[in-house]
């Protein structure tokens, strides 16, 4: 995603938790989670282990080797050029690009359930919206007038750490008080076992994984802690364990009050609290939370709005795109490059319109934004191993603990990860054409990948142009 400041001073392992936590953890991919039921639990701990640990130690040995701006461009230019540097950080910036609408139709549909739910489910009202909401904070963008980080960290606040531990205490004691009304188990072994028999599996896996990524933004902290090799290591290891608990234990209170059949993407958080509330006859707290999730939402947005183009903005000095799409004005904002994702936005969220519901788009859209994820990690990956190959001899202020073993299991496990939820993702959800699901997924992955073919021709064109001018000076002098 995006680059992170350096911070001037070491910051203390609590605060590197406290940073990796509040970035990783969120509740709006936590309805697809609770379609596993109990099983959640597994799938958490086998995507945690198998995933998340080894995405965040790969991470942070590549953002301390080559701490220069740029992030996973730099990582790929440094280590097999500047080609696969450009497409690491495109799929970065495509998988952003596809996550806005499904980030806003959440937002909108969390903002409307309490006050008028019928449109929470209409595709019309969700096109509308997500094009308002979003060219609005482009515009605030554009102009400068962001939203203070004061302000950003109370709505952060708000809208994820106080629902997290809101629905963890509210599922705790609606389930100690309606243990027949829940719709999990967790008496018997195999409650606690992945079942891999579960339709959809691979709709519901993508939404698991998905969890737990945008950890290669905190890495870039990795650096700013005392005695990285073991601090960061430590700081991991607690974060794992927090984030792993918080989004298993949410996923279970979705599940225990929401069945697989009425769970919703955009609806399914709002839905549990709404169970809650009317247990405790405290109905009046609904709108209350609701408009917490979307002030902490909309807080996130914001800030990431700007953080893909200003990746890309790097790459564009290494002349992949024309330099007159990256220009800057008075305010630091590339104007045509937030215009442009704008207008992608625009074109992605007519799939409210030409799916049959909202909750079929939002599916579609995250399985896209994970495929197109999981490749970037895959570069990453790959980057990873051909540093270590190439680079023996560079300082790594943190190194993957275990020698080559360690860099070996990492890779095998990061590796293996990302291929199996691409495969698995093609799995989509019951009621939706398997047929049609994966044409669309395949069409729309061609679709983002031409981009940074053509913007690799353009590079080589412009270097054989330069070549040959370079040529015909000397000859002329």
């Amino acid at each position: 995603m995006g680059n992170v400041a350096k911070s001037a001073v070491k910051l203390s392992v609590f605060s590197v938790i406290m940073i990796t936590v509040t970035s990783v953890d969120s509740i709006r991919n936590l309805p697809g989670a609770a379609l596993f039921g109990s099983h959640a639990i597994s799938f958490f701990l086998l995507a945690g282990l198998c995933f998340f640990v080894p995405t965040a130690l790969v991470c942070a040995e590549l953002s301390t080797t080559y701490p220069k701006q740029g992030g996973v461009y730099h990582w790929g230019k440094e280590t097999l050029g500047h080609n696969f540097g450009f497409v690491t950080v495109w799929y970065q910036y495509a998988e952003n690009i596809v996550y806005y609408p499904p980030l806003i139709s959440f937002i909108v549909a969390t903002g409307t359930y309490p006050f008028f739910p019928e449109l929470a489910e209409n595709s019309m009202f969700m096109l509308v919206m997500i094009n308002v909401i979003f060219w609005a904070l482009t515009l605030v963008n554009i102009f400068g007038l962001k939203l203070s980080s004061l302000i950003t960290n109370v709505f952060g606040t708000l809208g994820l750490i106080f629902p997290i531990l809101l629905i963890i205490a509210l599922g705790s004691y609606w389930t100690y008080t309606h243990p027949e009304a829940s719709h999990i188990s967790l008496t018997s072994v195999s409650d606690w076992l992945p079942d891999f028999s579960q339709s959809g599996l691979g709709a519901s896996f993508t939404a698991v994984v998905l969890s737990l990524t945008g950890i290669e933004i905190t890495t870039a902290y990795a650096n700013e802690v005392k005695n990285p090799q073991k601090a960061y290591p430590k700081a991991l290891i607690i974060s794992t364990v927090l984030i792993l608990v918080s989004l298993t234990a949410c996923s279970l209170s979705i599940a225990a009050v929401v069945s697989s059949q009425h769970s919703s993407l955009s609806e399914g958080v709002i839905l549990a609290f709404k169970t809650f509330f009317d247990d405790m006859n405290m109905p009046f707290m609904l709108p209350v939370i609701a408009l917490a999730i979307v002030f902490g939402s909309l807080a996130s947005l914001n800030n990431w709005i700007i953080a893909p183009t200003k990746s890309l903005h790097v790459a564009a000095q290494d002349n992949f795109m024309p330099l007159s799409l990256s220009k800057e004005n008075k305010n630091r904002a590339p104007v045509p490059l937030l215009l442009l994702q704008g207008a992608i936005v625009s074109v992605l969220s007519l799939v409210f319109v030409l799916v049959p519901n909202v909750n079929e788009g939002m599916w579609l859209l995250n399985i896209l934004m994970t495929q197109l994820y999981m490749v970037m990690y895959i570069c990453i990956f790959i980057s990873f191993l051909v540093s270590r190959h190439k680079h023996k001899e560079i300082e790594r202020p943190f190194r993957v603990p275990g020698g080559k073993v360690g860099m070996f299991i990492a890779s095998a496990l990061g590796l293996f990860s990302c291929f199996l939820t691409i495969f698995v993702a093609f799995d989509v959800p019951a009621g939706m054409s398997k047929v049609t699901g994966a044409y669309a997924l395949i069409i729309g992955f061609v679709a983002f990948s031409l981009p940074a073919a053509a913007a690799i021709i353009y590079r080589n064109k412009n270097k054989e142009s330069l070549s040959m001018e370079n040529i015909e000076t000397v000859a002329a002098n």
